[in-house]
């Protein structure tokens, strides 16, 4: 044999194999059957990419939900929260800086779940795993290094998984079954006359040839074997596709280079006829071997990943090429462990990705800007080194959740409240309802420091304190809103219900009432009063808010500001940061937080926790973190929030 470190890792893997006889997959079994109708992402490079894309084989065999197959890098510049998805880790070692980095991005995207499977308890991905709150599942090898290619760590994963599907299954083959069926698999492809069939079949291969691995979909775990293994080794060419997409288009390579292509094809019991059709119209001077592998079920991939290992062993031989260690250059190790996806997904916390995605949004970027990272940092000094006097609140979505609006604050909050009024905190509420949120805001409040508590109704339009009853104490009509509300009357093909409220300083419009709710700020372009800027329009989680255009709800701040001295910041509380949010301009500072939505400004509105915790329950969360500091003002105690890794 001319690949004596590759063929000494293949004859050793029965030893592997026998460490699961031993071996208890309840774990996996467990977290694998947890995540039932969910979406999972499935993580791995390099070798660990064949384990993650056998994981939605696995996935799919037991109609769990739907797989998405991403590597570290994609985990981490991605921007969507995974609260809804399971994250599946695959890393054999979990050193690697890049399994650092998608580990650290999966817990910074609030992922449902994750669960890492290694072989290393002690890796840097599993102490960031394990620290978050997510899962390790460990499996055995024989030998812990795999040499170049992945191989005892590969049979490790792909075996351990198998064995816990078969838990999950209500059909279980049982695990002494599945174990002599690999172990029989492992003993043909080290059996010498295999060895010297396979090598005679790839005789013909050359270093300049091209491989194409065409598959059934349902044996991708194979190609992407292939597709990893040929590149890694620097065997030959390769390119992957299934066989549809090989018909449309890439068939042009086998035309210009027939002589220079092999092609592997490995097929299933759906996909016989497909190939079999495509192969008699290819020229017969074309090489080709084809492989069927049954059903393409779980035992059925794990097989053709031992008959892969065998295949990637002979080209070696043919090539005079070790696919164990081929030889790499002087710059390999070091650009392996370049540590760079690693400190970029370290200045990605949950507050930043959710900065980040919210610019994506309005897809606008300012080169001139800082880095997301330095904003956030200085975003979350500026807090700590405040002064702080006072503090504005939205109500809808900050003070109370949009589901439950209809009821009273929650005590929790409520106390705290009381205790940093008393504690020498102006307080103000500012928002989008009239008076049924200052009725409210009586019950649950001390009489006593009610005069004091201005509140800014419909979006800073009327101003009083909280112990005046506005159902007694109307503002005056404001013109545009008379004629803005005239104009909607005779508007009944903007709406599904043709209703909406009409108050003397505002007109709130449901957004279920609407035929299209997300276009309602462009269709307002055509009202006079909009075209005139006598109004405008801001929205919030349900509704849309038609208001004066010298309304704000900045007025209750100016508000805290006039009974404040010099020193004294103003913290501002929302949801809706976003533009045209009805707390765009309440937030869009430093010293304004958002519950809730952000804006698509760098430099503009931002939240602490990113996609969540949101509302009452991130309110909390801060409003706890005021307190008194040794002057006798008020101080924002960040670091208690654990925001800044740094």
């Amino acid at each position: 044999m001319t690949t004596p470190i590759f063929s000494a890792k293949l004859d050793a893997l029965p030893a592997t194999l026998e460490l699961f006889r031993e071996y208890d997959a309840g774990g996996l079994a467990t977290a694998l059957a947890a995540g039932s109708r969910c979406h999972a992402l499935s993580i791995g490079s390099g070798g660990s990419a064949i384990a993650a894309e056998y994981l939605v084989r696995c996935r799919d065999t037991l109609g769990l939900g739907p797989t998405t197959v991403q590597t570290p890098m994609q985990v981490v510049l991605d921007q969507h929260d995974l609260t809804e998805s399971d994250v599946w880790l695959f890393s054999a070692g979990g050193e690697n800086p890049d399994a650092a980095a998608a580990s650290r991005a999966a817990l910074d995207r609030k992922a449902r779940s994750i669960h890492l499977v290694t072989r290393n308890p002690d890796g840097a991905a599993a102490d960031i795993v394990e620290k978050g709150g997510g899962y390790l599942h460990v499996v055995p090898v024989a030998e812990p290094k795999d040499g170049y290619l992945a191989t005892h760590s590969l049979l490790s994963s792909v075996v351990g998984l198998l064995l816990a599907c078969d838990q999950v299954s209500r059909d279980p083959r049982g695990t002494l079954h599945l174990l002599d069926a690999l172990s029989s698999c492992l003993t043909d492809m080290r059996d010498p006359a295999t060895r010297t069939s396979r090598t005679v079949a790839m005789s013909h291969l050359r270093r300049t040839d091209t491989v194409v691995v065409t598959a059934d979909p349902l044996l991708r775990p194979t190609a992407v074997l292939f597709d990893t293994s040929i590149w890694e080794a620097a065997l030959c060419h390769v390119q992957t596709a299934d066989f549809r997409n090989l018909a449309h288009g890439r068939h042009a390579w086998l035309h210009h280079r027939l002589d220079e292509t092999l092609i592997l094809a490995f097929t299933g019991t759906d996909s016989r006829a497909t190939w079999a059709a495509m192969e008699t119209l290819l020229p017969t001077s074309l090489h080709r071997l084809t492989l069927d592998f049954g059903s393409g079920g779980r035992l059925d991939n794990v097989l053709s990943l031992v008959d892969g290992l065998g295949m990637i062993e002979a080209m070696g031989v043919v090539l005079g090429i070790d696919p164990g260690k081929p030889g790499i250059g002087d710059f390999g190790r070091s650009i392996y462990e370049d540590r760079s996806l690693a400190d970029l997904a370290k200045a990605m916390p949950a507050h930043v990705r959710h900065k980040r995605a919210a610019i994506a949004k309005s897809d606008v970027h300012n080169p001139a800007d800082d880095s997301l990272d330095t904003i956030g940092r200085n975003r979350l000094q500026f807090l700590s080194q405040a002064d702080i006097g006072g503090a504005v609140f939205d109500y809808d979505g900050t003070i109370v959740t949009t589901a439950g609006r209809w009821s009273v604050p929650d005590q929790v909050i409520v106390d705290e409240l009381v205790r940093l009024h008393r504690a020498g905190l102006a307080i103000g509420f500012a928002t989008g309802r009239g008076g049924s949120a200052g009725e409210d805001l009586r019950k649950v409040l001390p009489a006593e420091i009610l005069p004091s508590i201005p509140i800014g109704y419909y979006n800073g339009g009327y101003l009083r304190t909280a112990d005046v009853d506005i159902g007694q104490d109307h503002p005056l009509a404001d013109p545009a809103i008379v004629e803005t509300a005239e104009w909607l009357r005779q508007r009944g093909e903007l709406f599904l219900r043709h209703e909406f409220k009409h108050r003397e300083v505002q007109i709130t419009v449901d957004m279920d009432r609407l035929c299209h709710p997300y276009r309602f700020p462009i269709d307002m372009e055509a009202c006079p009063p909009f075209a005139a800027d006598r109004i405008r329009v801001t929205g919030s989680g349900h509704s849309y808010d038609i208001i004066p255009s010298t309304s704000s709800k900045l007025v209750v701040v100016d508000a805290l500001r006039a009974q404040l001295p010099a020193w004294a910041e103003v913290l501002c509380f929302g949801d809706s940061g976003s533009h045209p949010g009805n707390d765009y301009a309440l937030l869009s500072h430093r010293f304004g937080i958002s519950v809730g939505e952000v804006c698509g400004a760098a430099n503009g509105c931002w939240s602490l926790f990113g996609a969540g915790p949101i509302g009452p329950d991130a309110l909390l969360k801060i409003l706890r973190a005021l307190v008194p500091s040794e002057n006798g003002r008020i101080r924002f105690d960040v670091a208690s929030l654990g925001l800044d890794r740094r």
